[in-house]
């Protein structure tokens, strides 16, 4: 690239690069304008002639040579998301692949831009929060509706029955009274069915989860990037290309995974995940690690207990964001060795076992 035309490229105030194949196909980087710089504090000398893997370290770099090769390999277009730390702390940055043809067809080049989502990250994730006090408060609401409800009907359907003996062996005078049954029998009727359509009023106030199709193992990469990003641990996942809530999910797994990690009292830590059809349409995820292992409370409180001293606050969060989008979470130890294995379910498709 001559001097112009890095001179063009860095008047661009967003992040720019450029991709080359080299003889492997494997994309280096040949081009890398200022704003690039600025975002990912790596100057141009330090990135041109290197692939993704070679730049950024640990699983960051290799996610991203993973996207550029799916890139080159596709010929179409592609978007990733990726968590980059910077010394002011992590940014959330989104970056798209726009392939490069020669006059056959083949990839050449790939132009990358990228934009830093990390506000509307936050914003999502805040979202997310919220929704989980308004769904628990609205779950705590459908719950005395229903037991109202319940209440109510019983009544209700003994004038039903109170209105039906009445009318046994009742003699018509013509004086009004057996209308009188016939009318109190129509309002016990239409009390429970207005009761009924209450409560299926409040069932349908809940907010329903935001679906998207992925893939379970770049989301756990996407996870692991974050919080293990010099690859210290072992962290393993089986794919599948799945449709669900991706941002629940990744809440759930990064708390999870962090944890596993935080108290194993081990300096490096084995983290399995998997992920397989559930039942009545949800996705089962299991994560299983080998480090110190949950306190006997957590593990009771996970598995449907009460929350007590010990649990942890990250946990309650936890089970409050999976209950209230209809989901399920327990944990246990494992038969042999140390550590614990969480088992969790949320609505979902499992799309393809990869």
């Amino acid at each position: 690239m001559n001097a112009l035309e890095q001179n063009l490229l860095d008047a661009v105030a967003s992040p720019v690069f450029l991709l080359a194949l080299d003889k492997g196909d494997d994309p280096v980087f040949c081009a890398w304008n200022k704003a690039a710089a600025l975002m990912s504090r790596i100057e141009a000398a330090d990135a041109i002639g290197k692939t993704a893997a070679q730049v950024f370290p640990g699983r960051i770099g290799r996610m991203a040579a993973e996207r550029h090769r799916a890139a080159a390999r596709s010929g179409k277009t592609v978007s990733y998301e990726l968590t980059l730390p910077v010394p002011s702390g992590e940014r959330q940055i989104r970056t798209t692949l726009e392939p490069m043809l020669d006059a056959d067809g083949t990839v050449q080049h790939l132009v990358g831009t990228t934009i830093d989502v990390t506000e509307a990250h936050h914003n999502n994730l805040s979202r997310i929060r919220r929704t989980v006090d308004v769904s628990t408060i609205a779950d705590e609401m459908e719950q005395f509706v229903a037991m109202a409800a319940h209440d109510l009907r019983t009544p209700m359907r003994n004038v039903q029955i109170l209105a039906d003996r009445l009318r046994k062996d009742f003699k018509d005078l013509g004086d009004g009274k057996l209308e009188l049954i016939d009318l109190l029998e129509e309002v016990g009727i239409k009390a429970t069915s207005l009761i009924s359509d209450v409560l299926a009023y409040a069932r349908t106030t809940i907010d329903t989860e935001r679906s998207q199709t992925f893939e379970f193992s770049e989301l756990v990469e996407d996870v692991a990037a974050v919080i293990d990003p010099q690859e210290v641990h072992r962290i393993e996942s089986s794919n599948a290309r799945v449709r669900a809530d991706k941002t629940v999910l990744q809440i759930v797994l990064r708390n999870l995974m962090d944890n596993a990690i935080k108290h194993s009292e081990k300096e490096s830590v084995a983290i399995s995940l998997s992920l397989r059809p559930g039942p009545d349409e949800q996705i089962e995820c299991q994560i299983c690690d080998n480090g110190k292992g949950f306190a006997d409370p957590a593990v009771a409180f996970l598995t449907g207990g009460v929350f007590r001293q010990g649990t942890g606050f990250g946990l309650l969060g936890i089970k409050r964001l999976i209950l209230t989008r209809g989901g399920t979470i327990s944990a246990a130890h494992p038969e042999e060795g140390t550590g614990t294995i969480v088992t969790l379910t949320l609505p979902g498709e499992v799309l393809q076992l990869l």
